[in-house]
């Protein structure tokens, strides 16, 4: 048992900190309880049960949430009217992203498998799959129903799109070059997972690229797989999609740097007027990247020779990961504690002083389980000399590490009257609270005794 891993031990010895403690030392930092609430909640929202628009969604979903934004509902890059929802399967109950484009007349069960198969079994670098790259966001499946085509991809809480990230305020600003840099990277890296598979992204946008984390820009290239099924018929090549891809990605780069919209179809001046800004304001690296892609009569480089030639930026890109991994890991670490107390105290709720196994011999006042019920009052009930009530969280933490770690060490333990005392070691609590515990689940007492 000393190698054990404690709940938020402390050092022996002279220096070692006091018992007392506060909640806000258990539990992840506020900024990411915050975070963490609050996509929780956006994952839980739903319609109302009797809302109509239930039945745009197949029914082997529910809890559907309508995702488009009113000023944008029904508009789409694509040439069709799409609704976006959030919903959970009823099958696997996971979140999911669903896409319904209707109005489609192009698209057939046939090409719907093809696209799936195409998407879900692609492998790249080293024979991982495309959809396993942390830089895409995970296309599941094309199907019809209901007279339209579904695309159904990964749901992402709290995600939003670049565009609505930094350019749906009314005035939008120029990035930060080593933010723009970062999102290159991230980009650039699933592009080139993408273009290995030799598959072509075809949805590089401000509109299709999702944003999540509080602190940072975390990309995921969204909406892969709806124009291969929707433009199928066209068969375009591939080495003709991934040049479009790059061009693409320059569009993006002088868009975050300018804090204009750059499209396909922005006109020579206002290109004219951003190259010019971006010259005069960000470094000559950036600017000759975004020139090389954007260059009308010649094609623009591959995916493989930009990621050679900004190897500097990838590895700042992979330090900025190690700093944001190792944050993650240390709040992990604390709420991989409180998980292991959590559990615990759900085990001791569910035993302590179940009336209903009032008549049982080792559920009553001198049955083998009493001792944990003067445990919890140990850990919970303290008292100073006055009988003022001591919230000692140090006392708490501490004792219930050592029953986690079925420690041998040995307590004194009181009822509320003074009149029974017991000796007992961790261990023995322990082991009395799983074999109580054991016998709740394995359903050894009788079942009419359960019932409340």
């Amino acid at each position: 048992m000393d190698n054990h891993p404690k709940l938020n031990s402390v050092p022996a010895g002279p220096s070692a900190p006091p018992s007392m403690r506060s909640l806000h030392s258990l539990g992840l930092p506020d900024d990411l309880w915050r975070y963490y609430r609050d996509i929780s909640l956006e994952a839980q929202k739903e319609l109302e049960a009797n809302d109509p628009r239930h039945k745009a969604v197949p029914p082997s979903f529910t809890s559907v949430l309508p995702l488009d934004s009113v000023q944008n509902k029904n508009r789409s890059s694509f040439g069709y009217p799409i609704s976006t929802f959030k919903a959970v399967s009823r099958e696997d109950g996971q979140l999911y992203c669903i896409r319904r484009v209707d109005n489609v007349r192009s698209v057939s069960h046939k090409i719907a498998v093809a696209v799936t198969e195409r998407w879900t079994t692609a492998t790249s670098i080293n024979g991982v799959l495309v959809n396993d790259h942390p830089g895409i966001a995970v296309f599941y499946q094309c199907f019809l129903s209901n007279r339209a085509v579904f695309f159904l991809h990964k749901f992402y809480p709290g995600a939003r799109s670049l565009q609505q990230r930094f350019f749906s305020m009314g005035n939008p600003i120029p990035l930060p070059e080593p933010m723009i840099w970062s999102c290159i990277a991230q980009l650039v890296l699933a592009i080139r997972t993408i273009h290995v598979a030799k598959l072509a992204c075809r949805t590089l946008q401000l509109s299709h690229i999702l944003c999540t984390g509080e602190d940072r820009v975390r990309l995921r290239i969204n909406c892969l797989g709806v124009v291969d099924a929707l433009e199928f018929a066209a068969r375009k090549p591939v080495q003709g999609l991934q040049m479009e891809d790059m061009r693409d990605l320059g569009r993006i780069i002088i868009s975050l740097a300018t804090g204009t919209e750059i499209t396909r179809n922005s006109d020579p001046n206002t290109l004219r007027r951003c190259y010019m800004f971006v010259d005069q304001t960000y470094s000559r690296e950036l600017y000759s990247l975004m020139v090389q892609l954007l260059l009308p009569n010649q094609p623009p480089p591959s995916v493989f020779d930009i990621a050679n030639s900004m190897s500097n930026h990838l590895i700042n890109e992979l330090e900025m990961q190690q700093r944001t991994c190792d944050r993650l890991e240390n709040s992990l670490r604390s709420e991989y504690d409180s998980g292991r107390a959590l559990r615990l105290l759900l085990k001791m709720g569910f035993v302590n002083e179940r009336p209903e196994l009032g008549m049982n011999r080792r559920w009553t006042e001198s049955g083998d389980c009493y001792v944990l019920k003067l445990f919890r009052d140990y850990v919970f009930h303290q008292a100073d000399g006055s009988g003022a009530p001591v919230m000692d969280l140090g006392h708490v933490v501490s004792c219930l590490n050592k029953l986690d770690a079925a420690e041998e060490e040995r307590i004194v333990l009181s009822s509320r009257d003074g009149k029974t005392l017991m000796v007992v070691s961790y261990g023995e609590i322990a082991r009395a609270l799983e074999s109580a515990y054991g016998e709740l689940c394995n359903s050894t007492v009788l079942p009419q005794s359960l019932q409340y």
